[in-house]
């Protein structure tokens, strides 16, 4: 992340009067009002509350309280602490694993073989095991208050009385207030827009009495899977040097075997600190307030900490910037309770959203919030983590994680020779490396491919410039080599062919030696393949051969009793869910109309008997789907369940979870459903190619303005 100061950065966002995808026949939207009116205010304490402020590249995660003070009543639930994009550790290798060493499975497929590194998950090898766990990403300390009774013991979160927190998500600034033994505290919490820094303002007489301080606390890494992401049993393990500079601030020099960083800390004049064990530190002060700032990186850090003054200030102008520029859709008006519930999901969605995805590299599973998967990429989702940026007018967004990975390009270019194809090969789950990591399904997905041409084909429909074209054709190019030359060619049925040797998208069929032309794949395939070739129609270029032979005799996505189906082999007789992405995120050239509609209804007829499984980005997906067939009420209650609201977990932090169920079924936030709701609300209200007209996938009664939004391809 850029680290240029305030002062400097109103270059990054410009409000624009005239904005591209601008849809409106009356006033301009109030977007404060819209954006307002789901500001988040809290009155209780919940095991599932914990909210963050950050800004793509940082996350500080906290609890009632503004900060980090209670996180053993977070643990199993919504973790809280700070990720960043950066913050990677991986353990000691004496054995000295590496993926070139490690033994990969080999499945036959016409005259070549697929190899990719498989291993179970539950009960892994050391060297699968050490692969898939390293690096991890770390928790980089907590932030908290330390609270005392007047008899000394301890303040648990149970003794909060009269808890107020409020997160006004159109200036990024919490407030958190609450009273201890019947004395007011006031927290106020922000994240620098630019700089991965955090700031803080705690008022409370407790401070004067010497029963509030603030503890600041760093842990070891740990490469365990779920949300608890610090290790606090480990002090020797690591190393924490504080060097003060002058009364009010120092940094802290932090260690984890070979990774390190520093946090440059600034205070109020009246504070002091005082360390009370290895990696512990407390602040005290003798007034009632104390002013703290934070700054984290993995580089020594020159500039001065921001004042607390100046960070909210920071916070405020990027986040209005934010709410400015980019798409909005009002729903104000309409007499439809779920439109209002509708407008609540989508605003509280760009909020998190841009918290947790809005970075250097594509997103995680939990984003910057917790560990799932230890915290490595969900490339197999990239599309819903990043799809919405280019639909709702922010490119930029989307074009940091696009150049992200072009840093990860050469372990896919190797993985893709290793297969005898070309281009690069985009590893399902891993980290800035771009190295796959050993799992019992990851490597042999292969829906994640065409997700960096579709992106791309956004961030340039969205810019419309010579130059986004230059700076992703590489992604472009090799990707479409990869695809072109990793399919087969089948003599029998004079058709290329995706398979043997892969999963489908849903991951129910474990024998991928059987598997072969999965629906959804082989739509996806060609569309994107279509797409490459426009690239290079655009830059002047001709047609790719090898692709075109692809395009022209791929196999067409199989079908059975009139619906698409998984998969060709095994046969399968039931709908596919996953086959709706053929005419939802993409357009649907090619496909029966009848059956992709038929599929449609069969697949949303089994989410209300509950005989599929409720897999919340599935709902973004079958609502395009919907969308692009006239069926905006099935559209619009995908996205707010009539039948079962259970089944479409939204909470009120803005989180929704992975399906519906106990733990660990469930993940306590899901950042891909956020990414669905957004692009189906997207294309719900600017339309599709071939048809933009004024939100013609909402219900004809709704009153729907929008502006700043582009039509889906």
């Amino acid at each position: 992340m850029k680290k240029s100061q305030f002062s400097v950065v109103a270059f990054l966002f410009i409000v624009q009067g005239a904005l591209s995808g601008f849809a409106q026949t009356e006033a301009p939207i109030d977007r404060q009002a819209v954006v307002s009116r789901h500001k988040i205010v809290v009155n209780s304490i919940d095991p599932y509350g914990a909210m963050a402020v950050g800004n793509g590249e940082i996350a500080f995660n906290v609890d009632v309280t503004g900060l980090q003070s209670f996180p053993e009543y977070y643990t199993q639930t919504t973790p809280i602490g700070i990720l960043s994009t950066w913050g990677w550790h991986s353990f000691p290798n004496p054995q000295n694993f590496t993926l070139d060493k490690f033994k990969f499975t080999v499945i036959k497929k016409f005259d070549r073989t697929f190899e990719f590194p498989s291993s179970s998950t539950s009960n892994a090898p050391p060297d699968a095991a050490y692969l898939r766990g390293n690096p991890h990403r770390l928790g980089l300390g907590r932030i908290g208050l330390e609270m005392t009774h007047a008899d000394g013991s301890k303040v648990a979160i149970t003794d909060l009385k009269n808890l107020n927190q409020t997160l006004d998500i159109w200036t990024g600034i919490m407030t958190s207030s609450f009273e201890v033994d019947g004395a007011p505290v006031h927290v106020t919490t922000a994240a620098h827009w630019l700089r991965d820094e955090m700031a803080t303002r705690i008022e409370s007489p407790l401070i004067a009495s010497g029963h509030l301080k603030v503890r600041i606390a760093f842990g070891y890494a740990t490469d365990k899977f779920g949300p608890d992401y610090q290790d606090w049993n480990k002090p020797d393990a690591h190393q924490t040097v504080f060097t003060a500079e002058g009364k009010t601030g120092g940094t802290f020099a932090r260690t984890l075997d070979g990774m390190k960083y520093n946090v440059r800390t600034r205070w109020s004049p009246d504070v002091t600190i005082a360390e009370t064990g290895k990696h512990q530190y407390l602040l005290t002060g003798t007034g009632n307030k104390i002013e703290f700032t934070g700054w984290f990186s993995p580089e020594t850090i020159v500039d001065q900490p921001d004042s607390v003054d100046d960070l909210q200030a920071a916070s405020s102008y990027g986040w209005k910037n934010y709410w400015m520029k980019g798409g909005i859709i009002d729903l104000s008006g309409n007499e439809d309770p779920r439109a209002a519930e509708l407008e609540r999901r989508l605003v509280l969605s760009q909020y998190v959203m841009m918290v947790h995805d809005g970075g250097s590299y594509p997103g995680a599973e939990t984003g910057l919030a917790a560990n799932s998967w230890y915290g490595k990429y969900h490339m197999e989702m990239y599309w819903f983590h990043a799809a919405h940026w280019g639909l709702w007018g922010h490119p930029e967004i989307l074009e940091r994680s696009l150049k992200g990975l072009k840093r990860m390009m050469p372990p896919g270019q190797k993985m893709a020779a290793l297969e005898k194809s070309k281009g690069v090969k985009w590893s399902k789950m891993t980290d800035p490396t771009g190295e796959e990591s050993p799992s019992g399904i990851g490597p042999a997905l292969v829906w994640q491919q065409p997700h960096p041409i579709y992106l791309a084909e956004l961030a340039y429909r969205a810019t419309q410039r010579r130059e986004t074209l230059e700076q992703f054709k590489d992604i472009v190019f090799e990707t479409a080599d990869y695809m072109a030359t990793f399919v087969d060619f089948d003599p029998v049925r004079q058709k290329y062919v995706l398979g043997p040797g892969i999963s489908s998208a849903d991951e129910g069929r474990p024998n991928y030696a059987a598997n072969m032309n999965p629906a959804m794949e082989l739509g996806y395939w060609k569309w994107a393949l279509k797409t490459a070739q426009s690239w290079r129609q655009r830059l002047g270029m001709e047609p790719e051969p090898t692709w075109q032979k692809v395009i022209d005799n791929i196999s067409p996505p199989p079908m059975r009793n009139g619906v698409y189906v998984t998969l060709e082999v095994p046969e399968e007789n039931t709908a596919s869910w996953m086959a709706t992405w053929l005419c939802g995120p993409i357009p649907g050239d090619g496909i029966d109309h009848e059956a992709i509609h038929k599929t449609l209804l069969d697949v949303t007829r089994a989410r209300v008997t509950r005989v599929l499984p409720d897999i919340t980005w599935g709902f973004g997906m079958e609502a395009m789907c919907a969308a692009r067939l006239n069926e905006p009420e099935i559209a619009v209650s995908l996205l707010v369940p009539k039948y079962n609201p259970n089944a479409n977990v939204f909470r009120p932090s803005g989180y929704s979870v992975r399906r519906a169920g106990p733990p660990p079924m469930q993940t306590p936030m899901y950042m891909p459903a956020n990414g669905a709701w957004l692009s189906a609300a997207a294309m719900m209200a600017a339309g599709w190619d071939g048809n933009t007209g004024h939100a013609p996938g909402f219900p004809k009664n709704w009153k729907v303005r929008y502006e700043g939004l582009y039509p889906t391809p």
